[in-house]
């Protein structure tokens, strides 16, 4: 396949070594890694079976309504960790664009293409989810290349993709850095066990914040189960 990336950060990048060696990848790389065959604009990305947008969040819609007049029948896969804005979207989009949501249940607190790893989403779920602009073949394109990175393809809606990245992403995220911040004046004392709990607090905060704004209202369900289950926890305290 020719694979179209826009944006090599953590996971374009990640997705740019993990198939470059069976396929034809081109990226679209504003900040010059110049590891990684580019484009200097994103419309070199095409003509492409599938162009992969990996773009910050808040650039997702965007890119994907710029490709879209262009696309033709190349389809369009967001990796992004919100899917109701790509969802709403591709209702309005061109009839004949071809638009599957994705993301990869994988990552780390690194950032950019220097943290890029090809075995990073090895036997790790690819949730897929199917929009307004998927047909099968898209949705069979999306799960091959799923495939070719080692990930296992899942297929989910919008709702419940959102609702459980909120409980699986965001949640943990937030009680990450209320940990690190309720024992900061202890933190220089720490064993494993504090470091690996607030690990997550050290994401960029740029990234964690639009993840964290973009789901604000499953995360607020999620944050309500869990104060439930705390309050059941102390209650076990006796």
């Amino acid at each position: 396949m020719r694979i179209g990336i826009a944006g090599l950060g953590l996971i374009g990048g990640s997705l740019a070594l993990a198939l470059g060696d069976q396929h034809d990848v081109i990226a679209y790389d504003p900040a010059g890694t110049r590891k990684v065959a580019s484009s200097a604009t994103l419309a070199g990305l095409l003509p492409a079976d599938i162009v992969i947008v990996a773009t910050p969040l808040d650039a997702i819609v965007p890119t994907l309504a710029a490709l879209a007049a262009l696309a033709g029948e190349a389809v369009l896969l967001d990796v992004g960790s919100v899917k109701r804005a790509v969802a709403g979207y591709a209702v309005t989009a061109p009839t004949a664009a071809r638009i599957v949501g994705g993301h990869p249940m994988a990552g780390s607190t690194g950032s950019g293409f220097a943290a890029a790893r090809a075995d990073l989403f090895r036997d790790r779920p690819f949730l897929l989810v199917p929009t307004a602009r998927s047909d099968d073949a898209a949705m069979a394109m999306a799960g091959d290349l799923a495939r070719a990175i080692g990930a296992i393809p899942t297929v989910v809606s919008a709702e419940v993709h959102d609702r459980a990245v909120a409980m699986l992403s965001g949640l943990p995220l937030l009680i990450s850095r209320a940990l690190a911040a309720a024992g900061a004046d202890v933190a220089d004392l720490a064993g494993p066990g504090f470091r690996d709990m607030t690990r997550l607090a050290a994401t960029p905060r740029p990234l964690a914040d639009a993840m964290l704004a973009g789901n604000a209202d499953e995360i607020r369900v999620a944050l309500r189960a869990f104060r439930t289950a705390l309050d059941d926890a102390e209650r076990e305290l006796g």
